[in-house]
């Protein structure tokens, strides 16, 4: 569906279960996390340039399910610090090590901001790149072309080698977004994967679209359509995805300014299996404290803390989860500085 599989744009955490518009693998490349331009605190000592953005209440085809993404819990395993440093106002680098069961890592990213400013909380282009220890990239470039067109782009490479790219953009209407994704095109071997989005609002308050995927490999080729709507007021939304492969269900409410709570149900037919989340989100900006938990149907609990121990520039995250089935603890414990 269009905030699940790997080639949207809208990137999602894995479950086990398999969501409804997402095809039978062929060479799907590995999730990238988005990231977004950097926090409007940011100091620009250069003069934006100020432009008007087209924007609508619709929003994207794959952001139907997200208030439930931005309260769940991401949980780590281990020991990870995070450097935050600004070498200017519009560049910033970033250096972050994990230490776990598994095995160190380190990574090093940059982000480049740039002075056009279509509002106070975007700046464009946004250029983002994350480099591994082990030689891998991921980079990202997203850029406001026009005042209804947004373009980007994601590349990945394994090593020296080239693994994905991933091209596209959005359109904003009036009542409408149309977005359009060209994924590991191979124009001399005819291979790659389309995935079309399109949301429409019925209503101020009603929305529906359809998502069309096609892919097409070596030795096959096949498409896939999938159905979404979703119905949001001031305080709540309860959204839905239908295709063939299974079927994806959300229910978010703010509860009040410091509580959130979300339901996610994803079912695969394919597999026959389906997961079901709780997740709630509870801010306490007097403490400086966030509190995040949630509940699956496959017996995993799990909470995370984060305190910002101001006036220092340092975040301190706590995280646990364990599975009641398997009876497997992990702990977690990360600061990030600047």
């Amino acid at each position: 569906m269009g905030n699940a599989h790997a080639a949207s744009w809208g990137w999602s955490s894995s479950t086990p279960a398999e969501t409804a518009a997402t095809p039978p693998p062929v060479e799907a490349p590995p999730p990238v996390v988005p990231v977004e331009p950097l926090p409007p605190s940011s100091p620009v000592d250069a003069t934006p340039v100020h432009s008007k953005t087209a924007t609508n209440s619709v929003g994207t085809f794959e952001e139907i399910h997200k208030p439930c993404k931005d309260i769940a819990l991401q949980p780590f395993e281990g020991l990870r610090f995070i450097v935050n440093k600004g070498l200017s106002s519009h560049f910033q680098a970033q250096h972050t090590v994990h230490l776990n069961n598994e095995g160190s890592s380190y990574r090093f990213g940059s982000t480049y901001v740039g002075t056009k400013q279509p509002s106070p909380t975007e700046a464009y282009p946004v250029m983002i790149g994350e480099m591994s220890n082990e030689g891998n990239l991921q980079a990202q470039f997203i850029h406001q072309v026009t005042s209804r067109f947004k373009a980007k782009c994601i590349a990945q490479t394994l090593g020296s080698k080239l693994q994905s790219v991933q091209v596209g953009g959005d359109v904003v209407f009036n009542d409408s977004t149309l977005s359009v994704v060209c994924a590991d095109p191979d124009l001399l071997n005819g291979t790659g994967m389309l995935i079309v989005h399109y949301l429409q609002a019925i209503t101020p308050k009603l929305s529906i679209g359809s998502e069309l995927l096609y892919q097409r490999g070596a030795a096959r080729q096949q498409a896939i359509a999938s159905i979404a709507g979703r119905y949001k007021t001031e305080n709540w939304q309860a959204a839905g995805t239908i295709a063939a492969g299974g079927m994806h269900a959300s229910f978010y409410r703010k509860a009040n300014e410091n509580v959130q709570v979300g339901v996610e149900l994803e079912a695969s037919l394919k597999n026959k299996e389906s997961v079901t989340t709780f997740a709630y989100q509870m801010d306490l900006p007097k403490m400086n404290l966030l509190f995040k938990g949630m509940l699956t149907s496959e017996w995993t609990i799990g909470s995370a803390l984060e305190k910002r121990l101001q006036p220092l520039p340092i975040t301190l995250n706590l995280t646990g989860t364990y599975n009641i089935k398997k009876d497997k603890v992990a702990v977690g414990i990360g600061a990030v500085l600047g």
